[in-house]
């Protein structure tokens, strides 16, 4: 019984050793191939920790509490932390990005340019939503996209292991749906000699192989067979049976330069065990830039296509009918992307570095600057009565005024409370 037992507890530190191997690193460690180490010592103590949770509240002691919703802005210097150094992805704008990880091990493909130390907020978030380990809720529901109110977390894209962005299709298309920008691609359409017409292939739910046999004593397909097998196969695999074949999509993966801000969802309360005024950050989503189009007369205004910005900052949008990005010069929107449960989040960004500009030695964490709260954030709307956007009621300046005064009554409220 007793060997049974130690055989059982060798067995589950032998998987979770092997799981943790095939898991990519955090970090990153500044440690290089061939034993080569950038720096005097090797950073590993970031790496590897976890996230302190948050003080325990209990429902009595929440004698008052306020729903905030603020943006930290990337013009703002204090903020640059959360969104430096860009990273970038190679490609161009007739194929699209090269960068394409087929499993957990490619997810740190060169063809994706990051910092070697340290990476900004989008970067962690993209990489860990690819590898499984944050959740991605959408702004609005699939049926009503109108009425965006994804802070509430009720449109989640759920996955049922780490590996789904890898292999499950369905998964990777709906998360690429939001992190990226381009179109499907154009459907194999093949000239077929005999006939004098052209032919778009649809997949059977035969094998590739099986469907070229029983079409290679035919000359109307001579084209077909023209097309380099792997990447037919690649094309075959990836249509839906009786759904035409269609060639490679161009796409674009959002880079760190294109998102702008960083709308959060926080709870302001007084906790009267601690006799404290306290702010807890409870959700966040990145916002980029969309086309935007005047709504017509009683129509509600409508998400438009999402924006690639290039390094020198001219913005591209997918054309359909040429297959590939042309330069935008209509007007933009700033949208919400998606949101992300913070807490979740936190477990990933305690083990990346921010830059400490006074000392390269005492680098903090990610969610060592949220719990410190190290940036700046200009609030656009609070729980009232009227569910309502400050921008819905102060215009300009007026409304900035109005996020200060928000902020001046909080304030009063917590003096006030030790007033006697």
């Amino acid at each position: 019984m007793r060997m049974k037992n130690v055989l059982l507890v060798v067995g589950c530190m032998f998987t979770a050793v092997s799981y943790s191997q095939d898991r990519p690193q955090r970090g990153p460690y500044n440690t290089l191939p061939n034993g080569v180490k950038d720096g005097v010592v090797i950073k590993e103590e970031v790496p590897v920790r976890q996230a302190v949770q948050p003080e325990f509240v209990r429902e009595a002691d929440l004698v008052w509490s306020k729903r905030v919703f603020s943006r930290i802005d990337s013009r703002e210097k204090i903020n640059h932390d959360i969104f430096l150094p860009y990273d970038n992805f190679d490609g161009d704008l007739a194929s699209g990005s090269s960068y394409r990880p087929s499993s957990p091990n490619d997810i740190d493909d060169p063809t994706w340019n990051k910092d070697q130390r340290r990476w900004s907020l989008w970067t962690i978030m993209l990489r860990h939503l690819m590898l499984g380990d944050l959740t991605m809720y959408r702004v609005s529901s699939e049926f009503y996209p109108d009425v965006e109110d994804g802070f509430s977390f009720k449109y989640p894209i759920a996955h049922q292991g780490q590996n789904d962005y890898f292999e499950v299709k369905k998964y990777r298309n709906e998360i690429n749906g939001v992190v990226t920008s381009g179109g499907i691609g154009p459907k194999l359409r093949i000239y077929r000699p005999v006939s004098e017409d052209t032919l778009d292939i649809v997949k059977t739910d035969q094998t590739l192989t099986a469907y070229l046999d029983s079409l290679r004593s035919d000359p109307d397909y001579e084209d077909l067979f023209g097309i380099e097998i792997t990447k037919l196969q690649e094309w075959w695999d990836f249509a839906s049976v009786n759904s035409p074949v269609r060639k490679d999509g161009i796409t674009m993966y959002i880079p760190s330069n294109n998102i702008v801000a960083y709308n959060i969802k926080e709870d302001w309360f007084f906790d009267k065990e601690r006799s404290l005024l306290d702010r807890r950050i409870i959700g966040i989503a990145p916002v980029a830039r969309y086309t935007y189009e005047e709504p017509g007369e009683g129509e509600l205004p409508t998400r438009g296509e999402l924006l690639v910005y290039d390094q020198t900052g001219k913005p591209f949008l997918f054309s359909s009918t040429g297959n590939t990005f042309e330069e935008y010069e209509g007007r933009v929107e700033e949208r919400e992307m998606f949101w992300i449960y913070f807490e979740e989040l936190r477990n990933v960004i305690i083990n990346y570095y921010v830059y400490n500009d006074r000392n390269d030695a005492q680098w903090m964490s990610m969610d060592d600057l949220f719990w410190k709260r190290k940036f700046n954030s200009t609030i656009y709307k609070v729980s009232d009565k009227f569910d309502r956007e400050i921008q819905d009621y102060k215009y300009g300046v007026d409304a900035l005024y109005e996020a200060e005064r928000i902020k001046e009554d909080i304030r009063k409220w917590e003096h006030d409370l030790w007033h006697f």
